[in-house]
């Protein structure tokens, strides 16, 4: 397995900006290998996948990527998250290697880590948008990729201050990926690297249940996904996963990337003063991301929701997919993983052949 899946650099360079990534990646120089043949399908939201990997929004910047994750097995792919209108990227840096030192803090640390279970990195992108009219036309591109047995979501997110209420921008995005072809859509409710009223949505049920209706009479008959992070107690996860239920949403994927404070040496901000927090995701929050599939799974049953859950966060190793969907997910993803091992998913088939 070794020789027909080698070691590969990263496909995304945290060196330079997101624009240079977008523009000029994904970094990958090795060849795609024949995948294992599979009799395996996963009905997904009425969608026939030939497994149940996936690669979450954050590092398939537009239709290139897309491409790459299909032709190395990722069978459901997010496109990365856009909104209603052209949004840079923070500035650089956007992504560092961490290690955590409790749940709340990490500190940078040099260099690439000396294996997969020490590949944590904090990342803050602030969720950066390409223009309303080149969506349109790479979303489309990006589903002619798909092969068979392969489906697209196109994660979405609004922006308050657009001249509409917050819920009003958030379907204008959901519009726009509709317009594109989207199939499947997913809100993100959670991003850690924005302002605290985007990205925090998920632990207020109201919320949930005002931008979800909207968006799922907006999207009829598209499936809706809500994306989610860390709940502060197992009660609020509960109440939020029955009133998206109740509010027509299909799928939950969790979790997000964690937010925490990111020092250097010098004990300051790694990112900048005006970045104390940034999203943390990698190998560190797997324990964290695990639980929370727990609960929301033995939750969704209990309650007889009927939510299909996604699950990422720590999938850096082949075997880690099959710990979150014994855990209760119907769909494994990873971004971490997946930029710093583009094989990851081919590895998973060869076990599961």
């Amino acid at each position: 397995m070794k020789d027909r899946y080698p070691q590969h650099p990263p496909i995304y360079d945290i060196e330079k900006t997101y624009t240079f990534n977008a523009q000029n990646g994904p970094f990958f120089s090795g060849t795609i290998p024949k995948r294992p043949e599979s009799k395996r399908r996963i009905d997904f939201l009425g969608f026939s996948l030939k497994s149940p990997l996936g690669v979450p929004a954050g590092p398939l910047l537009n239709s290139r990527w897309v491409k790459l994750a299909c032709q190395l097995g990722f069978d459901l792919p997010v496109y990365k998250t856009i909104r209603s209108f052209a949004h840079p990227a923070h500035a650089l840096p956007n992504m560092i290697f961490v290690e955590p030192d409790s749940p709340k803090t990490a500190h940078t640390r040099m260099g690439m880590p000396p294996d997969a279970a020490h590949l944590t990195v904090t990342n803050s992108f602030g969720m950066p948008s390409q223009s309303p009219d080149f969506l349109l036309k790479d979303i489309a591109k990006a589903h002619e990729y798909l092969e068979d047995g392969q489906a697209l979501i196109v994660s979405i997110v609004g922006t308050p201050n657009q001249g509409v209420s917050f819920a009003e921008d958030f379907v204008r995005a959901a519009l726009l990926a509709k317009e594109a072809g989207a199939k499947l859509i997913e809100a993100n409710f959670s991003c850690p690297n924005v302002g605290k009223s985007e990205g925090c949505l998920y632990i207020s049920p109201e919320t949930v249940k005002q931008f979800a209706s909207a968006l799922v009479k907006a999207i009829h008959p598209i499936p809706l996904i809500i994306k989610v992070g860390l709940f502060p107690n197992e009660t609020l996860l509960e109440e939020v996963l029955i009133t998206a239920a109740k509010a027509g949403v299909r799928a939950v994927c969790g979790l997000n990337s964690v937010s925490m404070e990111v020092v250097n040496g010098e004990g300051k901000s790694a990112l900048g003063p005006t970045r104390p927090t940034s999203g943390v995701c990698g190998s560190a929050i797997r324990p964290q991301a695990l639980e929370w599939m727990r609960k929301a799974s033995a939750i969704n049953k209990k309650n007889h929701l009927n939510l299909t859950l996604m699950g990422c966060g720590g999938i850096v190793e082949p075997h880690h997919f099959d710990e979150f969907l014994e855990a209760g997910a119907k769909i494994a993803m990873t971004a971490t993983g997946m930029m710093w091992d583009p094989y990851l998913a081919m590895k998973w088939h060869e076990r599961h052949k």
